[in-house]
């Protein structure tokens, strides 16, 4: 029996009557229930119920029709009508099968309306129970009921701070009073009635009082557990002149906002006791800020605002220490007290600084990864993990894992500094690791859209060094004409030195002199000179950099390249006296740069003892491995492959 055959024969044995008067009477009903159901006090989930009720209704329905309509026909028919049986059978069958079908849609319907129903009804008690917080009326100890006032402009002043900083839901006591009397209960202040904390299920109350001892006014307040009624924490004692109570109120309001925006963040705070929320806001803009000084600025308002406030004082070491203003950051690190020697986090950010501090790489690497361990989902904390596996101790291989635990899909990296950085320490892992393709894969989607040059520098090497020089040629010369001058060159500086490493001395002459005709001017001067250097031009770059020297006379850098220039013209003994000047700018927080431009010299000599010997003690005091020193230093192209230079590399594995 075709389907055309069947709907008629349904329609014949008012199959479709019988189920028009069934859905006919269902719409009717929900109507009056949508109507009628508040009037009579229904509750809300009633209409689901009637819902589900009705959809279980329907096959059972169709089931009695075919029990007292189609059934029964079977007996009409004679024996010998054996056309009419077999269309009988047909139908019955094709009955049955379309009632199976309905059936299982209508329990999977009346399985995922319940659920959900369930779901909503969890989320929504969830909510309620924990967004609600009850302030209770501070109580007056003081004996004066003149004082009285106090204790309202206490509980109003804390209920306006958690509402304007949306810190929760608040409940207060004049709502408190409110229920009381609804429930014809008294109700004491300082205490919240037990059949109306059953009631309104509040996540935590906030009671306090205040006495007079010495003409000052001293407040005590504490947040119990809105089920369990147990104290979650005890604030300090605050004082405040009896005359200006407003003073000690709004600092108690301030500790008492902090510990309710930070408790969610607890485990990633770096002290127990919650800082005032004002400061705790400061080092928010702090971090989201690239402008330097601002950052410092609002750290120091956070440090004015809250002097217990331990993160500031660190973040501020940093800003230091990142500026390279070493004696500063050193100096405000030693005036750093951890609250107690059994906060270890306190404890592993100060030895982290002070490892920084010594250029002891290995000790830093094991303090940012346990940092790490904690903080793992902090861009900035991950971040550093990534920057130091890499650039402390070169062990490009931990990178990607660090990488791939903060999900960059739905970020707008770029907004976000961190993710930029992120990025960039990545991409310049894969380098180490030969993976140029996948460099190319994760910069060239963004690389347009960020101002940054950094980022530009290891996509240009995976093209060096992958032998894809046309996209180099493209890739700058679109550069040049939306950049400066100044960039420009460069990213041409850099893209000459990655041929060097290659050994490629033709292209790295093409963009060498690229710097070397450029419009000459004093920003540039540096550049020109090291460009006049890697293309052995050593009289043109011997003059260039003694006149930068004459404005920056302590860089050995800039020393080191002229002695190099010295020994290649032959001019040995002047070479030896720009030796001697090196040695004499030893000094702290030096981190190894006067031995690593002496290890240049004498790579440059021939001397592999001498280098040997100033790299590891380059590298034991801290000098970085970057896109530009040790293995990616074109002065030691000619070690790459030794012995000592691979224990260098691996000098802190």
């Amino acid at each position: 029996m075709n389907l055309k055959h069947f709907l008629k024969e349904c329609s014949n044995k008012n199959v479709f009557k019988m189920i028009s008067i069934y859905l006919v009477s269902t719409w009717i009903l929900l109507q009056v229930l949508a109507v009628t159901g508040n009037a009579i006090g229904l509750p809300t989930i009633t209409m689901t119920y009637v819902i589900v009720f009705l959809l279980l209704g329907f096959p059972i329905h169709l089931f009695l029709i075919w029990k007292i309509y189609i059934a029964p026909l079977k007996k009409e028919i004679n024996e010998d009508e054996e056309e009419a049986l077999k269309e009988y059978i047909s139908f019955n069958k094709k009955y049955m099968t379309y009632l199976g079908f309905i059936s299982f849609f209508c329990a999977v319907s009346v399985v995922f309306i319940l659920n959900k129903e369930i779901k909503d009804d969890v989320k929504i008690l969830s909510l309620d129970q924990s967004d609600k917080i009850v302030v209770l009326k501070f109580g007056n100890n003081t004996g004066d009921p003149d004082f009285d006032i106090v204790s309202k402009m206490t509980s109003d002043w804390i209920l306006h701070g958690i509402t304007k900083n949306k810190a929760g839901q608040v409940i207060s006591d004049e709502m408190i009073e409110e229920y009381a009397n609804v429930f014809k209960i008294k109700n004491n202040s300082g205490e919240l009635n037990p059949v109306i904390q059953d009631y309104l299920l509040p996540s935590k109350i906030i009671s306090g009082n205040f006495f007079l001892k010495n003409q000052k006014l001293l407040f005590q307040c504490v947040i119990k557990d809105g089920k369990t009624n147990e104290i979650i924490i005890a604030f300090k004692t605050i004082e405040s002149n009896q005359d200006d109570p407003l003073k000690g109120i709004d600092e108690l309001k301030e500790l008492i906002v902090g510990f309710l925006m930070t408790e969610s963040r607890k485990s990633e705070m770096l002290q127990e006791i919650p800082p005032k929320y004002n400061a705790y806001k400061y080092v928010l803009e702090a971090k989201s800020t690239d402008d330097k000084e601002m950052h410092i600025q609002l750290l120091n308002k956070a440090i004015q605002n809250d002097p217990d406030f331990f993160e500031p004082k660190v973040l501020r070491v940093a800003h230091y220490y990142n500026q390279g203003n070493y004696i500063k950051s050193d100096s405000l690190l030693k005036a750093i007290k951890p609250d107690s020697k059994s906060n270890k986090r306190q404890l592993n950010l100060l030895n982290t600084y002070r490892a920084l501090l010594a250029g002891n790489n290995k000790k830093v690497y094991n303090l940012v990864m346990a940092e790490f361990n904690i903080t793992t989902f902090d861009i900035s904390s991950n971040k550093s993990a990534m920057v130091v596996a890499l650039q402390f101790v070169n062990r490009p291989l931990e990178v990607d894992p660090i990488f791939k635990v903060i999900k960059m899909e739905s970020m707008d990296i770029h907004n976000c500094n961190d993710c930029i950085i992120r990025m960039y320490v990545k991409a310049l892992a894969d380098i180490e690791l030969n993976k140029y393709e996948e460099v190319q894969n994760l910069l060239e989607p963004i690389i347009e859209t960020t101002e940054a040059t950094y980022i530009k520098k290891p996509l240009i090497a995976a093209y060096v060094r992958s032998g894809n020089f046309q996209k180099i040629a493209v890739f700058l010369d679109k550069y040049k004409l939306l950049n400066k001058s100044e960039d420009f060159q460069d990213l041409c500086l850099f893209t000459a030195k990655e041929f060097l490493l290659m050994g490629n001395t033709l292209k790295a002459n093409e963009y060498l002199d690229k710097v070397i005709n450029a419009p000459t001017t004093t920003s540039e001067l540096y550049l020109r000179a090291q460009a006049f250097y890697y293309k052995k031009n050593y009289p043109e770059a011997e003059i260039l950099l003694k006149n930068i020297l004459k404005n920056d006379s302590n860089n050995s850098d800039i020393i080191a390249k002229i002695a190099i220039c010295n020994l290649e013209m032959n001019k040995i003994k002047q070479a030896n006296n720009y030796l001697i000047n090196i040695e004499k700018l030893r000094s702290t927080y030096q981190f190894g740069s006067i031995d690593y431009a002496l290890a240049q010299f004498y790579a440059i000599s021939k001397n592999k003892i001498k280098t040997e010997e100033h790299l590891l003690k380059a590298v034991a005091a801290g000098h970085l491995y970057t896109n530009q020193t040790f293995q990616n230093d074109p002065h030691f192209i000619k070690y790459k492959n030794a012995t000592f230079f691979k224990n260098v590399l691996t000098f802190w594995h």
